[in-house]
Formats: C-alpha cells, structure tokens, sequence
C-alpha cells in the first residue's frame, strides 16, 4: 500500500469514527430535536475538518504531517491516562454509563495510535517528504 492509499485509508476509518461517535453522542443525550440539531451539526463540522486535515496530508503537508505527530502522540498518553481512571471509576461504581465512556475514549486512544503509526510509516513519510 503506498503512502497515499495509507493516508486515505486513515482519512476513511476517521470518517466513521466520527460517525459512531456522534452516535453515542446522540444516544447518551436522548433523542430530541436540539440533541439531534446539535449533534449533526457538529458531526458536520468534524467531518469538515477531517476532510481538509486529510486533504492536507494528500497534497504533501509535511507541516500537517508534523503538527499532526505532536497531537497524535500526545492525546493517545492523556487519552490512556483518563481511560485508566474511568476503569478504576467502574470498578467504583459500576455506573453503565461511565463504561460506555471508557469504552469511548479507548477507541479514541486507539485511533490516535493508529494515526500516529500511520504518520510515521517509511511510506507515509517518503510520499509527504
């Protein structure tokens, strides 16, 4: 896979967990007119900004790229880091929702892990330069 297809690919499942987020999103705020309102609107403006974040990194931004590595990197330690205490927070309490929150943030630390290995990949930075 080139350094291109890697970057598109990443753009994609970004894309969706935009998507699914917004959906638990939804789902924890009840569904109601302002909820689902808010809720798109700001999905769109996620979506937005992912598109021209991947656009970007497609048309060979090495300062996207590098920005990129320094929030990537840092967000996948804060993210472990408030993961770990909303598990020690279940075990408290044993509250569904604040499961469904660490389930949440996981996935977020695994997609900024995810993003930050794709960004450092030899093929990803021999395309961006």
């Amino acid at each position: 896979m080139s350094g291109k297809a890697k970057i598109e690919s990443l753009t994609n499942t970004w894309y969706g967990y935009a998507v699914f987020s917004a959906a638990v999103a939804l789902l924890g705020r009840g569904i109601g007119f302002f909820s689902i309102l808010w809720t798109g609107l700001g999905l769109l403006a996620t979506l937005f900004g992912m598109f021209l974040i991947g656009r970007a990194l497609t048309k060979k931004s090495s300062l996207v790229r590098a920005l990129l590595i320094c929030i990537t990197s840092i967000t996948s330690v804060l993210g472990a880091i408030a993961t770990g205490k909303m598990a020690l927070t279940f075990i408290s309490s044993f509250e569904l929702s604040v499961l469904a929150t660490a389930a949440l943030a996981a996935l977020g630390v695994y997609m900024n892990a995810k993003s930050l290995k794709v960004l450092l990949d030899p093929q990803v930075k021999a395309y961006i330069g």
